[in-house]
């Protein structure tokens, strides 16, 4: 299972050495928030430019939680992401969006928050490369892991078993090895990773479990 640190939970002050901290696992998550379709602001298109030069060897996925997904699809990838999801509750014409994350030879991911139901984004999972499943409100109640997301995602790999699975937002050790049985195929780690003690021992620790679960 694919492990996509997310750089909103690191350093601000310090995104450098953070960004230093997780290289070796290979993968860096941008959750782009804009203020508006969330509460927090994480990162300004100047910001993703800088650190895409810093983390030109990694590969970089982009979560937009914002109102007007749209205006972020050429910037980032002329920074050299490889994948951007867009939240199905901001995108009024998927349609659009979907085209122009493949146009700029992007792979294209549906993102939908815990109150919305698979049966919305069934019928558009073929169009896309992969679904990203909130496990929790964004900013909500220290955002908790909902443990709903397991039933969902138990039901797209039942139903839709060649759609990979990222599942974003309140995972830990605790409960990495339920997501893992659940058919995940990546998770967005973001205070457990940039505030443990050790990122390579839990790295390990991940993975261990992972192989005997």
């Amino acid at each position: 299972m694919m492990i996509l640190p997310s750089l909103a939970s690191a350093d601000q002050m310090n995104l450098q050495s953070e960004i230093e901290k997780v290289r070796f696992i290979g993968n860096l998550h941008f959750d782009i928030e804009d203020g508006n379709f969330v509460p927090n602001i994480t990162f300004g298109l100047k910001t993703i430019k800088c650190a895409s030069e810093i983390c030109r060897d990694m590969k970089k996925d982009a979560h937009l939680m914002v109102t007007d997904p749209e205006v972020y699809i050429e910037p980032l990838a002329s920074c050299g992401f490889e994948k951007v999801a867009f939240h199905w509750e901001s995108a009024p014409y998927p349609s659009r969006l979907i085209e122009k994350i493949h146009k700029y030879r992007m792979q294209a991911g549906i993102a939908i928050n815990p109150r919305t139901q698979i049966g919305e984004i069934e019928d558009w999972l073929e169009r896309v490369e992969y679904i990203l499943l909130m496990s929790s409100e964004p900013d909500g109640a220290g955002e908790q892991f909902q443990r709903s997301v397991l039933k969902k995602a138990a039901r797209i790999r039942e139903e839709c078993s060649w759609i990979p699975i990222i599942v974003d937002g309140g995972v830990n050790k605790s409960n990495y090895a339920e997501l893992v049985d659940a058919g995940v195929s990546g998770v967005v780690l973001g205070r457990a990773i940039f505030q443990a003690d050790n990122v390579s021992e839990l790295v390990k620790e991940l993975l261990k479990n992972q192989k005997t679960s």
